[in-house]
């Protein structure tokens, strides 16, 4: 039978299937490990399976009140309760409005404004350096340093999401000047598909339309660069609007010969 350690470095090889059949092995024999629970929870994480990770903390409270990590995980879910507060809408005809955060957006002007900084550090050393007054040195350092950059600011707020609605109707995908919709009824399958194919485990929410010429959707859901708040408020209102989603590895999801809208 393999120790916890084990199964982890079967996680981390990508056999998720494996792990968790392992995990319950090893469980059977110990149903108090928590140091297996803990795993169990963090491979429901990954898998954005949200409602099966709160039932194993539920487990570990049971055991031991005090552990570090559950704490870590109730201020989370804390957190995450503040995120539904103020960063969704309740819908007149049910369902829900999540808001997105521009990360991308903020991350790029972040870079813009240390630029900015960098080029007007130039300009004040060309005060004692004169070969830096170079018409040539000066442009390539404004288009580098300014221009550039702040090209990166609008292409990320021109493909930023402002918002995902989820209703019993579809779901609706708004970013600036454009507004993509798709009905339940013209709708394949929903996914939260984790791919390993990087260092750490990357989450995606993907929808695959029925017809083959309309696009095939696909969002980050990783906890800390998605532009959604409330993750699992979000696939709560999946669940209770559409079923629940298909949980796969990305790339057993073929979505060849479609046009991939990445909000």
């Amino acid at each position: 039978m393999k120790n916890v350690a084990e199964i982890q470095n079967i996680a981390e090889s990508g056999d998720l299937s494996e792990a968790h059949s392992a995990l319950d092995a090893l469980l059977t024999m110990g149903p108090r490990n928590v140091e297996a629970l803990k795993l169990r929870a963090r491979l429901y994480e990954v898998a954005g399976r949200f409602q099966l990770e709160s039932k194993v903390w539920e487990q570990i409270s049971k055991i031991d009140r005090e552990d570090d990590d559950l704490s870590q995980y109730i201020l989370r879910r804390q957190n995450e309760d503040r995120e539904n507060f103020y960063f969704t809408d309740a819908l007149p005809g049910g369902g829900k409005r999540f808001i997105a955060f521009p990360r991308k957006v903020v991350r790029s002007v972040g870079i813009g404004l240390f630029g900015c900084i960098g080029f007007m550090v130039l300009a004040r050393l060309s005060t004692s350096y004169p070969k830096l007054n170079d018409p040539l040195i000066m442009t390539s350092s404004f288009a580098f340093f300014v221009l550039a950059p702040w090209l990166a600011i609008l292409s990320s707020f021109f493909r930023s999401l402002r918002h995902m609605s989820v209703t019993k109707n579809g779901l609706e995908f708004k970013i600036p000047f454009r507004k993509y919709q798709m009905a339940w009824s013209d709708v394949e399958q929903v996914y939260l598909a984790q791919d390993d194919r990087h260092e750490t485990f990357q989450l995606s929410f993907i929808v695959i339309a029925k017809n083959p010429s309309l696009p095939a959707v696909e969002m980050d859901f990783n906890e800390n660069t998605t532009p959604i708040r409330a993750r699992s408020y979000l696939v709560r209102e999946i669940i209770n609007s559409w079923g629940e989603p298909q949980y796969a590895a990305r790339k057993s999801i073929n979505t060849d010969g479609r046009k991939l809208l990445k909000v």
